[in-house]
């Protein structure tokens, strides 16, 4: 007698198992966050008072998680480039998440942050992956791993190079000289409708000039600020020119100073002091009013360029907002 057929769709399965391939990218990638934060806490320990630590942290950290993570997931170098590539931006994504959640780390560090890790560890990725393909190559790689720690006593007791900043913009406004000069001393009750998009504030979340209140008149008045998220600060005048030009130096107290970009990126502290502001204003022929506004500040850190170019986007982005604010109000005056 035959035996009975079975229905092929009646029988189950067998369970399908993870790929080795699968556990040791997930093996690896849990190793490059632990051994991350290892690295962090490292650097916060033995250097709490070192901003930014370029071996140790900002091109350490990636490279060794990711070094950790092609070398677990792929033994052998025996992935693609291609392979190898998506593991290194894996591993920086999850790094990145992982500040923001665990670490506590603001959006401005973050962001600052992301450009250098994801270019590190990218490239960190290709040569990892091709250095695993030797024996030779694998012994360099777990070396590697040693340099954020080597990293804080070679950088912590060194001092950066200090550097004074500006950055500088202008608009033209459809009205007198005079009507400008008195929208731009106090600068009340600004409305999210006068406000502009842009980069640094609808993105990176960096509160929003929402009020300026001048108290006194010339030399030595002082100008309150009110920021969005409870930021306040003040303004002393240096300079004042009715119709021609307003300075000031900054007062900023600790909360502000944690509140204005990011905990961990202080405004007043050893690596970035805001000095001074400036309005100069210039009638033109035609009626008109050409409007500068020049921000001054201080950093201190071993990448000034590129902490430079990052403080031209934020304070360009506060520039272009409150010159919006004062050409909008002058026009409609």
């Amino acid at each position: 007698m035959s035996e009975p057929v079975k229905d092929p769709e009646s029988a189950s399965p067998p369970p399908v198992k993870p790929r080795s391939g699968q556990r040791g990218l997930v093996a690896g990638l849990a190793a490059a966050l632990i051994y991350a934060l290892i690295i962090y806490g490292w650097t916060r320990v033995h250097a709490p008072g070192s901003g930014m630590l370029v071996i140790a942290f900002l091109l350490g950290a990636p490279v060794a998680a990711v070094v950790m993570a092609v070398r677990i997931s792929d033994p052998h170098g025996k992935e693609r480039t291609g392979q190898h590539i998506g593991t290194g931006a894996l591993t920086i994504t999850l790094m990145l998440i992982s500040g923001g959640i665990v670490l506590r780390e603001g959006a401005v560090c973050l962001i600052m942050a992301a450009p250098i890790f994801y270019g590190v560890g990218i490239l960190t990725a290709v040569i990892t992956g091709a250095a695993s393909r030797t024996a030779g190559g694998r012994v360099l790689c777990l070396a590697v791993l040693a340099l954020p720690l080597v990293g804080v006593p070679l950088e912590d007791p060194k001092v950066d190079p200090a550097e004074t900043r500006y950055v500088v913009s202008t608009i033209v406004v459809d009205a007198p000289t005079e009507v400008v000069w008195d929208g731009l001393i106090n600068i009340r009750a600004i409305d999210v409708a006068e406000q502009r998009w842009n980069f640094t504030h609808d993105l990176v979340g960096v509160p929003r000039p929402v009020d300026a209140r001048m108290e006194g008149a010339g030399v030595g008045a002082v100008r309150h600020l009110t920021w969005a998220k409870g930021v306040r600060f003040q303004e002393h005048i240096t300079e004042w020119r009715p119709g021609q030009s307003l300075a000031w130096t900054f007062e900023v107290g600790p909360e502000a100073s944690t509140r204005m970009l990011d905990e961990h990126l202080r405004v007043n502290s050893d690596y970035l002091r805001l000095e001074q502001g400036r309005y100069t204003l210039r009638a033109m022929a035609d009626g008109r009013t050409h409007v500068t506004l020049t921000s001054r500040y201080w950093i201190r850190t071993p990448i000034n360029s590129y902490a430079g170019w990052w403080g031209q986007v934020f304070l360009g982005d506060f520039h272009r907002n409150v010159l919006g604010v004062i050409k909008a109000r002058a026009e409609t005056a």
